[in-house]
């Protein structure tokens, strides 16, 4: 049996998401497709755009049969523990043997090439990464420059300099830390990169044959309340747009991080050094210069602005205010493990290979949020911060009568009708 795993924000589904499951399907010939998704936050520190539920309901009508939420804590860190811990999520159900993802160019041997020095980081390796952090370059430069110092006397001039395009290539840096997983933890699963098509993930052109999450979420932003149906046609399958007019139209979304500024500001400045030196990388002083920027700062972009450095840039400050947010101890995101599988929706197909799961997998499997109190641990804490995630989620939606906490109670798995 060919289960094909997918790992996914969906923030939100668009057409070119649409192509890559259709990809898969038409080129692969799955026996099913399983996602592992984030929840309401993502991985560059931000909420999502549309919760947990209605994006998993896009991914199902979109192609895939069995969606699980990755725990929060994972979705929301570095591209190396996000991919590291998907990737383990999708192992632990005992099915999948194949990873597809999508890639901007079809580089395979660059891409094992890369993944192999990091999944096994010799000795002289990490030297030259101690070497280029002290010289105050951020982690990914440090990295990036060690590798092509390591390969620059085994491979010429022009594919070093193509390596070093790559690795500025988002789609890239995900297959790397996938293929990276794998190999470290001598897992049986087969690659499967498709080609991108339309924009780049971070371009914000919405006359692209498929407009990018960045480039929706934009415009979502500056026209949330106002007409929308022409512009969702052209950027989202039209099971998406229903769905995104719907979520609006009910007060459920969009969100933004800027949502959650007075909130954030609130605890930073209340909260102790010992208690921010608790969350993950927070290290060399930082909480300090979080705490003055707290003080100081008057809206979310100002305090990111006062915190931020070359070797804290602004996406690395927005996971770690989320993660003060979310009272995610470093601890829990240091193991890359998830403790459980949690789902969020199944397709007639999906049932079936759920069913098979519960055979395979070692891990518990939760169907209804209630179940949670079985677990034991940090796969309880782990749980829990999901549960948090929710309520605070919930708390910034636009229409207040849907600010209740306890949303995983009371809504059901998304499953066929």
């Amino acid at each position: 049996m060919k289960i094909v795993g997918v790992v996914a924000e969906y923030n939100p589904f668009h057409k070119g998401h649409m192509y890559h499951l259709s990809k898969i399907r038409s080129d692969f010939r799955p026996d099913g497709i399983i996602c592992a998704m984030s929840g309401n936050f993502v991985q560059r520190g931000e909420p999502a755009i549309f919760d947990k539920w209605a994006r998993a309901r896009m991914a199902l009508g979109g192609g895939a049969d069995l969606v699980f939420e990755i725990p929060t804590c994972f979705a929301s860190s570095t591209a190396e523990i996000f991919a590291e811990a998907a990737v383990k999520l999708l192992n632990s159900t005992g099915l999948v043997n194949c990873l597809s993802f999508g890639i901007e160019e079809y580089k395979i041997e660059e891409l094992h090439t890369v993944s192999e020095i990091l999944a096994w980081e010799p000795d002289s390796f990490k030297s030259l990464i101690k070497k280029h952090l002290k010289e105050g370059l951020s982690f990914p430069s440090a990295r990036e420059k060690a590798l092509l110092e390591l390969l620059s006397g085994k491979l010429p001039q022009d594919n070093l300099n193509h390596i070093s395009e790559l690795l500025k290539k988002p789609n890239f840096i995900l297959a790397v830390e996938y293929l990276k997983a794998i190999k470290k933890y001598r897992m049986n699963m087969e690659i499967l990169p498709v080609k991108r098509e339309g924009a780049g993930y971070h371009e914000k052109d919405l006359h692209k044959k498929y407009p990018s999450a960045s480039a929706i979420r934009e415009y979502l932003k500056k026209n949330g309340g106002g007409e929308i149906s022409h512009f969702l046609a052209s950027a989202v399958p039209p099971h998406c747009a229903e769905i995104i007019k719907s979520e609006i139209e009910r007060g459920k979304g969009p969100v933004f991080l800027e949502n959650f500024e007075i909130l954030m500001l609130g605890l930073l400045r209340r909260s102790l050094d010992e208690e921010l030196r608790s969350f993950f990388d927070i290290t060399e002083g930082l909480e300090n210069r979080i705490k003055q920027a707290a003080k100081k700062a008057t809206d979310l972009n100002e305090l990111i602005g006062e915190i931020k450095s070359k070797r804290y840039p602004e996406t690395r400050i927005q996971r770690i205010l989320i993660h003060v947010l979310l009272n995610i101890e470093k601890e829990l995101v240091a193991s890359r493990t998830p403790n459980y599988l949690r789902v969020l929706g199944f397709s007639k197909r999906g049932l079936e290979i759920l069913r098979e799961i519960k055979k395979r997998s070692e891990l518990p499997i939760i169907v209804r949020a209630a179940e949670y109190k079985k677990l034991t641990g940090s796969a309880r804490r782990m749980f829990e911060i999901d549960l948090l995630a929710s309520d605070l989620y919930s708390l910034v939606l636009p229409s207040k009568g849907m600010r209740r906490g306890g949303r995983d109670f009371s809504t059901e798995v998304i499953r066929p009708l």
